[in-house]
């Protein structure tokens, strides 16, 4: 009896919910012409450019044809936009087909609550990873450092204590200091960090590697490989450059190796690989009166771009060997850098090495390295959580106004039930299961749009102006963990807003329901 009374009182719910008069296809009819609008004009932006024959190659057409390729691409977006808009709008027809207006609209407002933020946090997940792996590509996982200050010389022995150290992909010393570079295009110089690396090791400690557009680190370990400045100079020239005082072609000489940033190699120095560039540094020369400037040439052997402007126009890396003679810190490291399996791996070795190596040495993983940015990042996206709850917060407001009006219109089926023998309990879960319908219905149409959209921007891809954002495309990163806080705080938001409405009619007395009957 009890599994009939309580299967009686949801399909007393269900039917509460449904009313057959109010169904309209005015709005399911709109976001079909919607859609179909956007899908003709994802198809004109598609094979646009060959209808009309587009050629950017034939100089005449050149600019027409750019503005006709910029006039498709606005095209493309606006039918991506079209088609999401019908799509909405259709589901919002659905829903009118199935539902009362008000129930329609309280499903429909828990619907946008559920899928905006996770699309929005999915998105913020993906500018935050981003950020980890343009961090991760210059930076190492863990790094080593003397406490006081002292000069780190034992850094062999402090090497050897770590080949019994759990997770650790791969480790090596470095040297880093803040030095000047110019160039005969910019004779004021620069101000960046170089860094000291061991270019055999550096493949499974930094990911710079695969962020080069040009060179090899290979050239850091034999400068003598570099290729020649690409600089096409005039015969005469060419003729004086290479002619010594005898008259006689004199050889390239042979310089140490170094690589730029992109913007540093591209914007600032406008240099090319094979390219001189004199590098200072201020105090590392020492003269009668003491500390003074030294001047070294380097031959630039490669560029890379790690994604960020701070990285890619402060930072250059030349071999470990030639930093330590030009720093005069023979036999001396800065620190060493440790990368381990995974980024989650970092702390916990960190934790390890500090208890071997004692406190003698400080060790910082990277989230200490950069605690104020990710706590800034993890702050910034625990507000936008909570300001887009907010939305589910309105429906659960269009809900509680939705169940009292229903409260109001079934006094006469509360009271008829109530004068049947049905108990205050069982009124209350009639309301309270149709509060649940309504969110649990708007709470799986939210997630299923939200991780569809998802899934799309990180198939297809958002373009973004890279100049702007240093981003090709928009990233996104869907989590579990934020896809079921979402459903968590948008279902508890919906279970909250039935209480009231629920207690109303459970407390109707049958009299004030028959009154005007």
């Amino acid at each position: 009896m009890a599994a009939r009374g309580a299967g009686f009182e949801w399909l007393v719910a269900w039917r509460h919910l449904r009313d057959p008069d109010t169904r309209t296809h005015r709005t399911l009819w709109t976001g079909v012409i919607l859609m179909a609008i956007g899908g003709l004009a994802r198809v004109f932006a598609t094979y646009g450019p060959a209808l009309l024959h587009l050629r950017t190659s034939v100089a005449p057409g050149e600019w027409r044809a750019a503005r006709a390729a910029e006039w498709i691409g606005y095209v493309n977006v606006g039918g991506h936009l079209a088609i999401d808009l019908g799509g909405i709008i259709v589901l919002l027809g659905l829903l009118f087909l199935v539902f009362t207006v008000f129930t329609a609209l309280s499903i429909f407002g828990v619907f946008l609550g559920t899928a905006a933020p996770i699309v929005i946090l999915s998105v913020m997940s993906g500018f935050e990873n981003d950020l980890k792996t343009k961090i991760r590509s210059t930076k190492a996982d863990v790094v080593i450092e003397t406490s006081d200050g002292a000069p780190f010389t034992d850094w062999e022995g402090v090497e050897a204590k770590l080949r019994g150290v759990p997770d650790i992909a791969g480790l090596m010393p470095y040297v880093e200091a803040e030095v000047i570079v110019k160039h005969a295009t910019n004779a004021a110089g620069m101000g960046i960090i170089v860094r000291g690396i061991d270019p055999s090791r550096a493949a499974k400690v930094l990911g710079i590697g695969a962020k080069l557009k040009e060179g090899k680190l290979e050239y850091l370990e034999h400068p003598d490989q570099i290729p020649n400045d690409l600089i096409v100079l005039p015969e005469f020239d060419k003729d004086e450059k290479e002619k010594g005082e005898g008259g006689k072609a004199e050889a390239r000489r042979v310089l140490p190796g170094i690589v730029l940033g992109e913007e540093l190699f591209q914007h600032i120095l406008r240099v090319f690989v094979g390219s001189e560039v004199d590098v200072a540094c201020p105090m590392c020369g020492v003269g009668p009166t003491g500390p003074m400037p030294k001047l070294k040439p380097f031959r630039v052997a490669g560029h890379f771009y790690s994604g960020m402007y701070e990285f890619d126009s402060k930072l250059a890396y030349v071999s470990l060997r030639d930093a330590q003679k030009f720093l005069g810190m023979d036999g001396e490291v800065t620190g060493i850098e440790i990368r381990t399996v995974t980024p989650e791996a970092a702390i916990d070795v960190a934790k390890q090495i500090a208890a071997l190596l004692g406190p003698a040495y400080e060790v910082r993983s990277w989230e200490e390295l950069n605690r104020s940015l990710y706590a800034a990042l993890k702050l910034e996206k625990l507000a936008m959580f909570i300001g887009l709850c907010f939305i589910a917060l309105v429906a659960s407001f269009s809900i509680v106004a939705n169940l009292i009006m229903m409260v109001t219109e079934k006094a006469r089926e509360i009271a008829i039930l109530k004068t049947m023998g049905a108990r205050d309990g069982a009124i209350l879960r009639v309301f309270f299961a149709e509060g649940l319908y309504i969110g649990v219905l708007g709470l799986l149409l939210g997630v299923i749009s939200g991780v569809s959209s998802c899934y799309r921007l990180a198939t297809q891809g958002l373009p973004l102006p890279a100049e702007v954002y240093y981003i090709e495309k928009m990233p996104v990163v869907m989590r579990a963990s934020e896809i079921g806080a979402v459903a968590v705080a948008a279902l508890a938001l919906c279970c909250l807003a039935t209480i009231y409405p629920a207690m109303l009619a459970s407390r109707m007395r049958p009299v004030d329901g028959l009154r005007y009957e």
